[in-house]
Order: structure tokens, then sequence, then C-alpha cells
């Protein structure tokens, strides 16, 4: 019995050394494998530190949203805005009809320039001072000479080919048109707007001012040097209106 335990006791010596060196490879490899998991982690951190830091290569649904209505919004106003051709165009088909209601007589078509706020204000000389009639409907116009209908005019204003001009032709007194062109023109009005007639009238002080500040609003003067007469529009809210009508005959007096 004791040979026999002798013969184990390198058998049990080996195999303590045995399990001595798989207890370091096993401590080892657990090492390697933290150091993996810790690299690994720091790693991850980095990369959602960078994300959150760094800025957006793009904007979100709602930024593309606002980037693309304040780009409609400049094409929309290019859109709107026209040029000085395409603006003289328009003018000029709507005088066309305009013109169109008073050959006709047409009292309706020709109400539908009239602005229902600031209404029409025909000019006319009854006597050596200028007269302003507001009107509303054209039906109930007289003019003051034989107290006739207003369309009664076109005896007077027939053909108007209509020509633009920076400034109006300024009158003279001399031929048979009494100004220094002859035509029908079109021009900004700014000569109007600076006219002070009104102040000549016997209106009461209110009514000359409202007067005044509506002649503020008109954008086109249209003037017939045959008959000398003289219309005033102004574009409000996007539609052309007759502000005033001036029928006084220059070189008349």
């Amino acid at each position: 019995m004791k040979r026999q335990i002798l013969l184990h006791r390198p058998v049990y010596k080996y195999m303590k050394t045995l399990m001595h060196y798989a207890l370091v490879l096993s401590l080892g490899l657990a090492s390697c494998q933290s150091k993996t998991s810790t690299e690994t982690v720091t790693s991850d951190a980095a990369t959602t530190l960078d994300t959150a830091t760094a800025p957006a290569v793009s904007a979100g649904p709602e930024g593309r949203v606002l980037e693309k209505d304040a780009l409609n919004a400049v094409q929309d106003e290019v859109v709107k805005k026209p040029s000085p051709e395409e603006d003289l165009s328009g003018f000029e088909k709507m005088f066309n009809q305009f013109n169109q209601s008073i050959q006709q007589g047409d009292a309706q078509a020709f109400n539908q320039y009239i602005d229902p706020t600031h209404g029409l204000y025909i000019i006319d000389t009854p006597g050596a001072m200028p007269q302003f009639t507001k009107v509303t409907d054209i039906r109930q116009y007289k003019r003051f000479y034989q107290d006739l209908p207003f369309f009664t005019i076109k005896e007077y204003f027939k053909s108007c080919d209509l020509q633009a001009i920076a400034t109006l032709p300024k009158v003279t007194c001399e031929g048979e048109d009494a100004y220094a062109q002859k035509g029908c023109f079109v021009a900004d009005a700014a000569a109007f707007r600076k006219n002070t007639a009104v102040q000549y009238t016997e209106l009461p002080a209110p009514q000359k001012k409202t007067i005044a500040q509506t002649q503020l609003l008109v954008n086109k003067t249209v003037l017939h040097t045959a008959s000398g007469f003289k219309f005033h529009f102004a574009q409000l809210n996007g539609q052309w209106r007759i502000l005033f009508i001036d029928l006084m005959i220059p070189c008349s007096a």
C-alpha cells in the first residue's frame, strides 16, 4: 500500500501544475476580453459624442418645409411684380375695354371701373372755376353743357390708339389740338397728383381734403388731345379704377 501511494505522487504534482497554468491562461483571456470590451465602450461613447456635437448636415422635415416656403415666397414676389411692358399691356387692355363701354354707352360695364370706396370725380367748368362732382353711378351724371348724359362725350372722344410716353404733351393753345403733340397718350400721373385745382372750388374744406388725398392714389393719366379730355386711373387692390375724369377743354376761355 505504501508503495502504491508513492507511485501516484508524480501524477498529483503534474495535475497541480496543469491546473496552475490553466488558471493563469483563464485570467489572461479574461483580461483581454475586458480590455476589448472597454475599448469598444470607449469607442461607442466617442462616436455618440461626435454625433451629438456635430452640426446637422441636412435639416429635418420642419426645416425643409420652412426653406421651401421661403423659396416659394421669393418666387411668388417675382411672379407678382410685372415688368413695365407687362404692366403697360395690362393697362392698355383694361383701357380699351373702358373706352368700349363709353362708345357703346354701357353704364353697367362703365360702373365696374368706379371704386366703391372712393367713387369717381368728374371735373368740368360750368363757369370760370372748375367743379368737382362725385359720382357712384354714371347714369346719374349730367354734363353742364346742355345737361347732356355723360356718354355724349363719345362725340369728341372717339378713336384712342394709346401711346406710352414719359411726360404728357403740354398745352400750347396753338393749332387744332391745343397741344404740342397730337394723339392719345398714357403717362405717369405725377402732374395730376400735384394739381391744386380743387383748392379753387367752393367745396367745404373737408371735401377738398378728401379729393386731394384721393388724387394721391392716381397712378396713370390718359390724355386725348383731340378732345382735351383726361382720364386718371388708380390701381387699387390689384384692379384698375377710374378716379377722375377731366372734361375741361383747354384754350376754350
